[in-house]
């Protein structure tokens, strides 16, 4: 049986999760430089007649560009509106599109991919629920299978002294059942204001995570001040 304690920490993040979706009604397909630079190199290293999926991938900004060499694509996402401007604006193509929660379950078998394109995404992966995150993102990923995976890091515009203001504002002012490293703040967007969830990533933590769950860094951008590392990851 749970304890009060977990239920308030799954509820909090359930509303966290609820609340991010809603910023996503805006269709967002921005491209950060290390993606492109990083794509190209993913797809080399997939290789031709693979399955691929753009996971957590929004609108498929993506899509085009993983569906070549006679690849098949998966788009998965949460939001259901932007799975429906997919649907809507990419080409007919060898394209399946599936609807799920990433922190509750992966509907995929086993091996199920050959190549995992992950970006811009992992932020909303809770620090104390990374490595169950990890572990079963490498089952749905094939022996040798590749990972592209970008990482939220300490912004340009941050401080690790705001992030240490931002966390004890929502443990003791907010009485909030948030751990170190998650960062809540305000968002103003024509399609939605109030909070929204984030996760912080510090390179040398995440790396022990990728080795303790069965990932291999082939290769690595750090973040510095860009917002985001990005990795290319290899199951084994």
């Amino acid at each position: 049986m749970k304890g009060a304690r977990t239920r308030r920490r799954e509820q909090f993040l359930e509303r966290m999760s609820k609340e991010a979706i809603l910023s996503y009604e805006d269709s967002y397909r921005e491209w950060y430089e290390d993606e492109k630079e990083y794509l190209p190199v993913f797809k080399s290293l997939v290789g031709s007649d693979k399955k691929v999926i753009d996971f957590a991938g929004g609108s498929g900004k993506a899509v085009p560009d993983l569906l070549v060499d006679g690849n098949s694509v998966v788009l998965g996402d949460l939001s259901l509106h932007s799975l429906k401007d997919a649907r809507a604006t990419l080409a007919p193509g060898d394209v399946d599109f599936v609807r799920f929660n990433m922190l509750s379950g992966l509907p995929f078998a086993d091996g199920a991919f050959d190549g995992i394109w992950f970006a811009e995404a992992f932020e909303y992966v809770p620090p104390d629920a990374r490595e169950e995150f990890l572990t079963a993102l490498r089952k749905i990923v094939k022996k040798g299978g590749i990972v592209f995976l970008s990482a939220e890091g300490l912004s340009a515009e941050l401080t690790m002294l705001m992030y240490a203001k931002n966390y004890l504002y929502w443990k003791l002012v907010k009485r909030a059942p948030v751990v170190w490293g998650e960062y809540v703040y305000k968002l103003d967007l024509p399609v939605y204001k109030g909070w929204h969830y984030h996760s912080l990533v510090l390179n040398r933590r995440i790396e022990r995570s990728f080795r303790a769950t069965g990932f291999e860094i082939l290769k690595h951008k750090d973040s510095g001040k860009t917002e985001y590392a990005s990795y290319i990851l290899r199951a084994i």
